[in-house]
């Protein structure tokens, strides 16, 4: 096995693969890494998507054939969860606290409520990366970003590289792939104790996420604050969860749906993540420790 760890993104990227044809793809990875770093981080300016979010209403711009497809792939998300799932949530984001990048104990400033209106169809996606911005919010890619960029790199190892098997970990968004030679075990970790795990779930081929509240907080004004946000609101979700591991066929959708896990009942959880995919499995944890397990094929 060789393997490869690269802080970048806000996070740490872990990879382990097989093997692989391409004798330099560590450097092809580190300089994917830093490219999604550096041109899709909210917390940077003058990257592209600091400019598309310049761009004035009604207006369209050519992007690049990432940041179209990351887009397009956010929005699609978007529509599958009935607005649950936002990418057009950055002002909400800054006016709630989360101003700066982590770590970080506190908001440098105080709340003040913004309007939150969000169209039916934000943006109109054309031929030749052209899109047509028909709103007024901003976009976080956030999270999205990350697990797109774990998918990406995981798909380029298996097929250009050739890797028979391998895992691509960008700070607990985990794709998986195996030709049958490797079955990886996945550990769900006890959100309030970082040394105990409380199952596992073993993958052949697949995605993993885990998204937390315990981790991503924040204290404004006097109160907790965490970086979940429900798109159709704009307002922090008030969940009756603490942690969501959510297991699927693809990363992207493993990672979308252990966030919109927070935003549902943990009974009524199934119907949600039906919309992104009918295979799934997932892990609640509740703020007191409770464990609620479940799936769907």
């Amino acid at each position: 096995m060789d393997s490869f760890e690269m802080k970048v993104m806000n996070t740490t990227f872990y990879i382990e693969i097989s093997n692989s044809v391409i004798s330099d793809w560590k450097d092809i990875i580190s300089e994917l890494l830093r490219y999604f770093e550096r041109e899709f981080s909210r917390f940077q300016t003058n990257n592209e998507l600091w400019r598309f979010n310049q761009l004035e209403r009604d207006l369209t711009a050519v992007v690049s054939p990432v940041l179209y497809d990351l887009l397009e792939k956010a929005d699609e998300y978007h529509r599958k969860t009935e607005g649950r799932f936002s990418p057009y949530l950055l002002s909400e984001l800054v006016a709630h606290g989360y101003d700066q990048s982590f770590p970080f104990e506190a908001s440098k400033n105080s709340f003040v409520p913004i309007d939150y209106q969000i169209e039916s169809q934000p943006l109109i996606f054309h031929r030749n990366c052209k899109i047509t911005k028909k709103t007024e919010q901003k976009i976080d890619l956030g999270g999205i970003a990350k697990g797109y960029a774990v998918a990406a790199i995981a798909q380029w190892l298996k097929k250009d590289a050739h890797s028979k098997f391998g895992m691509v970990d960008g700070g607990g968004d985990i794709a998986l792939w195996s030709n049958g030679e490797k079955t990886w075990n996945i550990g769900v970790m006890d959100p309030f104790n970082e040394e105990k795990e409380l199952g596992s779930f073993e993958i052949q081929n697949g995605g993993i996420a885990t998204s937390n509240i315990v981790y991503r907080s924040w204290w404004q004004d006097g109160t907790r604050k965490h970086h979940l946000l429900d798109g159709r609101t704009g307002l922090p979700v008030e969940p009756k969860i603490v942690q969501a591991t959510v297991v699927s066929q693809h990363c992207l959708d493993a990672e979308i749906g252990a966030k919109i896990c927070f935003m549902e009942d943990p009974i009524t959880v199934k119907n949600v993540l039906k919309t992104i995919s009918h295979k799934f499995n997932f892990v609640l944890i509740k703020p007191d420790g409770q464990i609620v397990r479940g799936g769907g094929q």
